[in-house]
């Protein structure tokens, strides 16, 4: 089953960097492996680029430059390259747009589903919350993956979310590096076994440029996960008027051994809308 959530339940890859002035991502890098790195983020190019085509350009370049895992079907959801000047797509837009904005219920879109004879199910999610926040870069010190160990809990689906680990400038150019643990207890009323635990990492998109930032998600030991293929996860801060900040959740989930995967399809919308709501209300309520 490969499920694509924009920016939620992949868990909901939100977008970490430090506070201004306070980060420097040559910090603990292998100079030797980075070397075509500081050459991109310090590209002549991007100086004549606006935060899309910032985004489209250098997204699919970093990811592929430090071989996390391969992000280009989630950069494909949201991004027209064809051109000479990517940039950011209607996909994107209309989720910008349908962003939740502390009223009402989140929006969360599937994007893409489908089964195969062998219950291998690959389905994309995608939201997206704005929120009172100067740039993206701020948003790692919210801390918002603590908030989830409580539980996200809706009417009959329960989700915990766990943070293994938390470092800061890992190397391979990560701004911050956060394993999580995932285990959903229960989807729409049935108790399930549903397990996983993933790598997110942050990443600058052009040297000291704060107007986008990009996160990835990834599947950490995927061979021995019963539940998954893999699970691949774009969280994408944005910049948006005057004090605030679009953020864009996109994940690809391969789910296996699914045999009602409409089922789990259906508790994922519904825990994907309570990240937002929470992920928002965290964000409101905290001073930093």
């Amino acid at each position: 089953m490969k499920l694509i959530i924009l920016l939620g339940i992949a868990l909901l890859t939100p977008v970490a960097c430090k506070k201004e002035g306070s980060f420097s991502p040559t910090d603990n890098r292998d100079k030797g492996a980075n070397a075509e790195n500081d050459a991109i983020l310090n590209d002549p190019a991007l100086a004549n680029l606006n935060k899309d085509e910032i985004f489209c350009l250098q997204g699919p370049r970093i990811t592929k430059l430090v071989e996390k895992a391969d992000f280009t079907e989630q950069f494909a959801l949201v991004c027209d390259n064809k051109s000479s000047k990517p940039t950011t797509n209607s996909s994107f837009d209309d989720l910008i747009q349908s962003a939740y904005e502390g009223e009402g219920e989140p929006k969360v879109k599937i994007l893409s589903s489908s089964t195969n004879e062998q219950f291998v199910t690959d389905i994309t999610l995608g939201y997206a919350i704005k929120v009172p926040m100067a740039n993206p870069s701020l948003f790692s010190d919210y801390k918002a993956h603590n908030i989830f160990a409580t539980g996200v809990i809706t009417e009959d689906s329960k989700m915990i979310i766990d943070v293994a680990a938390r470092k800061e400038f890992p190397g391979r150019r990560s701004i911050e590096a956060v394993t999580l643990n995932y285990d959903i207890k229960t989807a729409k009323g049935a108790a399930i076994y549903d397990k996983r635990q993933t790598e997110f990492n942050t990443y600058l998109l052009k040297e000291d440029y704060r107007q986008v930032v990009l996160s990835t998600e990834h599947l950490l030991d995927a061979d021995n996960n019963p539940n998954y293929h893999a699970t691949n996860g774009l969280t994408i801060g944005v910049q948006a008027e005057e004090g605030y900040t679009h953020i864009v959740f996109l994940s690809n989930l391969v789910i296996k051994n699914r045999i009602d995967p409409s089922r789990l399809e259906a508790a994922l919308i519904d825990l994907n809308a309570d990240v937002a709501k929470k992920l928002y209300n965290h964000i409101i309520d905290t001073n930093i």
